[in-house]
């Protein structure tokens, strides 16, 4: 059985795929970042999201939440990254 929110969930991982794609285009795979470099990467994601999440918060135009939504999505796909990496941490 599927409800509006399993296939909101669908489409917003297709897009987070979307974005993965495109940063392994845009940069490669693998990628040999140190955790603490992709912990530097992910927190100016998330920097990036909060400070569109905050111009939405404060203006409330379609605008901004559609920039919101986007950094949302490329923080995701950094995070996804992170853990597709992270198993070869320990295999050095």
């Amino acid at each position: 059985m599927s409800d509006g929110n399993t296939e909101q969930r669908e489409l917003i991982h297709e897009d987070i795929d979307a974005e993965r794609n495109r940063q392994d285009a845009k940069w490669g795979f693998p990628q040999y970042n140190s955790p603490m470099e992709w912990a530097a990467i992910l927190s100016e994601e998330c920097g990036e999201c909060v400070k569109e999440l905050n111009n939405f918060q404060l203006a409330g135009k379609r605008e901004n939440f559609d920039k919101a939504m986007k950094e949302a999505i490329e923080t995701a796909a950094v995070a996804v990254s992170i853990i597709e990496h992270a198993q070869s941490w320990i295999m050095k």
